[in-house]
């Protein structure tokens, strides 16, 4: 205290100061520094937080738009799947279509023609008397004689239904051309000639008179056509 007096300080004042002091900090600490400190570290933990949360927000928004261009992807596939299904149902569709209309012409086509020909040899059937009458009057006249018509007649119609001979056993399948319709008599002596179990019938009046039998890859033409064809031939 000697020593404290020259300098003019009161050691009692002194302790008071310090002791208020000390106190003071005391209260300081309670009342602010604490409370600070903790608010700091809440503060810590919240931007903490919050930069956790951003972090999340944007992994989030991340796989969000992975998703959304996978979504994207997967939209533009089944789109091109579809279009190009729809794209071969519609080629499918319409080949079918044509298909279709092309059976449907040929159809017509075959049944205009079977009829044209069912037509043709009625009426080829009709005239079958008249033309046999014109050939008997043909034949009269290039002979220059007069036949009995019994015998005109079975010459006439030799010359339009005369079986060819050596054609027995020619096969099963057989088809005969002839240029007249001829009578279930006739095809009766046909069937008997040739022996075969299916013998079809055709008219082609381009024949102009005898017979064109087909078996199989065999053909005799005794046609009155092929006969004019050998004799211009044998002419030239």
């Amino acid at each position: 205290m000697e020593q404290l007096a020259p300098l003019g300080l009161n050691l009692g004042y002194v302790v008071v100061q310090i002791v208020g002091f000390l106190l003071l900090v005391l209260l300081m600490s309670a009342i602010l520094y604490r409370p600070m400190l903790n608010m700091l570290a809440r503060r810590k933990e919240t931007i903490a937080e919050g930069l956790n949360n951003a972090r999340e927000a944007e992994q989030a928004l991340a796989r969000a738009e992975a998703d959304r261009q996978k979504i994207l992807e997967e939209a533009r596939t089944e789109a091109q799947r579809i279009t190009s299904e729809a794209t071969t149902r519609a080629q499918d569709a319409a080949k079918s279509m044509e298909k279709q209309a092309r059976e449907e012409a040929q159809r017509i086509r075959e049944q205009s023609q079977a009829e044209v020909t069912a037509e043709r040899d009625r009426q080829l059937g009709d005239m079958r008397d008249q033309i046999i009458s014109l050939s008997m009057a043909a034949a009269n006249h290039l002979i220059g004689s007069s036949l009995d018509e019994k015998k005109q007649r079975q010459v006439v119609e030799e010359f339009f239904t005369a079986v060819p001979a050596g054609l027995k056993g020619a096969g099963d399948d057989v088809t005969v051309i002839t240029a007249l319709p001829l009578t279930d008599s006739e095809k009766g002596k046909f069937n008997k000639a040739l022996g075969a179990k299916n013998v079809a019938y055709r008219i082609d009046p381009g024949i102009l008179g005898g017979v064109v039998v087909r078996a199989g890859a065999q053909e005799v033409d005794a046609s009155f056509r092929n006969q004019l064809t050998g004799m211009r031939a044998s002419l030239s």
